[in-house]
């Protein structure tokens, strides 16, 4: 996979990140409880539809860090990103490289 691959491949991630983000910011109109919440799956496939149910507070953690992205089990794709963490439907994701690199700059949460 060369680095021209490896950028999209981010940049999608991105898109649905910025989806996920309009899902919290409705989500915590209705307060911060432990209430569960779908969100899209921030994996690479722009066609992917999939959802993860967790909680705004699991969101947030995952949030905290920009290259981190929380996706389906199964749609890791190794060349640019490694799992740190999982759950029994998802896992927890970061960027590694030139893709962290542009998950960071991407990132529209203030600093």
């Amino acid at each position: 996979m060369n680095d021209r691959q490896k950028e999209q491949l981010a940049r999608n991630e991105d898109l649905f990140r910025s989806v996920n983000e309009e899902i919290e910011r409705a989500a915590e109109d209705q307060g911060t409880d432990s209430h569960e919440y779908e969100f899209f799956c921030e994996c690479s496939d722009r066609g992917c539809l999939e959802k993860v149910v967790v909680t705004l507070a699991e969101y947030s953690r995952a949030r905290a860090n920009p290259k981190r992205f929380i996706v389906v089990k199964g749609h890791v794709v190794q060349e640019i990103e490694h799992v740190v963490d999982a759950a029994e439907d998802h896992v927890l994701i970061e960027k590694d490289g030139r893709a962290g690199a542009i998950a960071i700059e991407l990132d529209k949460r203030p600093g």
